[in-house]
């Protein structure tokens, strides 16, 4: 089907209008309406049939596919002819419409009034649109979330998204993702798919079988590409039959995934309820997963898991085993400082025991010490290349290649340093031993 993209030079002009084709408005980025006085957003993702801008208000048109989310970030009350309910925070306000629910057009008036927060502490609530511009009492609550039991949602940046997929074995796989897992609109599907098709290519772990007829294959797109990440945890939820794990110790039912990179299906942590037959774990990202376990009175030999992530302090050493390539061998050491989180890679081992204080147990091997976290952990992180020596004054710019490297002196200003963006909270303080491990480069000067 064709879609117009929306720019925002084309909503200058009022009144706005596409025709009604159905999901013709595709808003590729945020886009600013005038309607009165009051400035709207609409959000990146939103998917209409038609919109016509007036002097008083805005027209949505909508069809079953349609994503419609309006901010103000004016904290202005987002007035509707439907009663449709707002999110207001301390820092906007935001309405999302999925589908039909509320008609099949949407008014939207300008209203200057400021939505209230519960609270001094700006605790979000959900207000009524009203009618026309009439306001509510805004009561605590939570942001609507998309659900569906077909398998597919379209999951939203400010809602989040739920779906659930029941199987011909009536056995359900569900995800659920938390607000701002996305920055907006996915499409989100699981399908079931027969197990021996896929394990022929992706061969199971010799101790581990396959519980039921199926591997589920998750997948996500957003403005037609392929998201590979979140940024939030996502909740996976399988359900199973007492027929399909006959034979089968319960206790070691696992969720898997089948990991690309290094070609073999790894155990995520897993949480069993048996009195519910279901299984909840949370990924960072979509693959194919499935549900594995070991037979009755066989021992349960060791698998490739999915670390949890560890609770990170100041000064740590943090790894993520499961990285790609050589960076599943990177350790990195953690610095707090003034809100902000920094990390810098070590080197080599031979500079990673050159400090003493990393063995913090005091067992002489201060490898037992390096914390294994996964990718949104070591994210949060932003990698610092700024170091000086303890005692000096040189503040030096790394290039690290493999176990070496190369320094480059700041031969600059303060003044210049700040101007161009260096952050004087991301220096580090290295030893002789580290230092000496990069050569020295030509000075950086302006």
């Amino acid at each position: 089907m064709k879609k117009i993209v929306v720019s925002i030079l084309a909503l200058l002009v009022l009144p706005i209008s596409a025709g009604a084709t159905a999901d013709a408005l595709t808003f590729a980025q945020d886009t600013n309406i005038t309607v009165g006085s009051v400035t709207l957003v609409v959000r990146a993702g939103s998917l209409v049939d038609d919109m016509v801008v007036n002097s008083s208000n805005v027209v949505f048109t909508l069809s079953a596919n349609s994503i419609l989310v309006i901010r103000s970030n004016d904290r202005f009350e987002i007035s509707n002819d439907s009663g449709i309910e707002f999110i207001c925070s301390s820092s906007y306000s935001e309405m999302s419409i999925s589908g039909t629910t509320y008609g099949t057009s949407v008014i939207v008036y300008a209203s200057s009034v400021v939505c209230g927060i519960s609270s001094s502490s700006g605790t979000p609530v959900i207000s009524s649109g009203g009618g026309g511009g009439g306001s509510a009492t805004p009561t605590p609550s939570t942001p609507s979330v998309p659900t569906t039991t077909t398998g597919e949602v379209t999951a939203t940046a400010s809602g989040g998204g739920k779906t659930t997929l029941t199987t011909g074995e009536s056995t359900t796989a569900a995800v659920e993702l938390p607000v701002n897992a996305v920055s907006a609109s996915t499409d989100v599907k699981i399908e079931h798919k027969s197990k021996g098709p896929i394990t022929a290519s992706r061969p199971t772990p010799s101790s581990r079988t396959i519980v039921g007829s199926y591997v589920y294959d998750y997948t996500a797109i957003s403005n037609g590409s392929s998201v590979s990440s979140f940024d939030q945890t996502v909740t996976l939820t399988f359900t199973y039959t007492d027929s399909q794990i006959a034979g089968l110790e319960e206790s070691t039912l696992r969720v898997f995934y089948w990991k690309e990179s290094t070609s073999q299906w790894v155990a995520l942590p897993t949480t069993v309820n048996a009195s519910s037959n279901s299984l909840v774990a949370e990924t960072d990202h979509f693959t194919y997963f499935a549900i594995m376990a070991v037979t009755e009175g066989e021992e349960e030999s060791r698998v490739a898991e999915e670390t949890p992530s560890a609770e990170v302090v100041e000064g740590d050493l943090i790894r993520n085993p499961n990285a790609e390539g050589m960076a599943q061998f990177d350790i990195y050491i953690v610095k707090l400082i003034n809100g902000k989180k920094f990390k810098r890679l070590i080197l080599s081992p031979h500079v990673f025991e050159s400090y003493e204080h990393f063995d913090k147990n005091g067992n002489g091997s201060p490898w037992d010490d390096v914390l294994d976290v996964n990718q949104l952990t070591m994210d949060e992180y932003t990698d610092s290349d700024l170091i000086r020596v303890v005692g000096g004054t040189k503040v030096y710019q790394l290039i690290p290649s493999g176990d070496t490297g190369v320094k480059q002196w700041l031969n600059i200003t303060g003044e210049q340093f700040i101007s161009q963006g260096y952050d004087g909270d991301s220096i580090y303080e290295i030893n002789a031993t580290d230092r000496d491990a990069y050569t020295t480069g030509a000075d950086i000067v302006l």
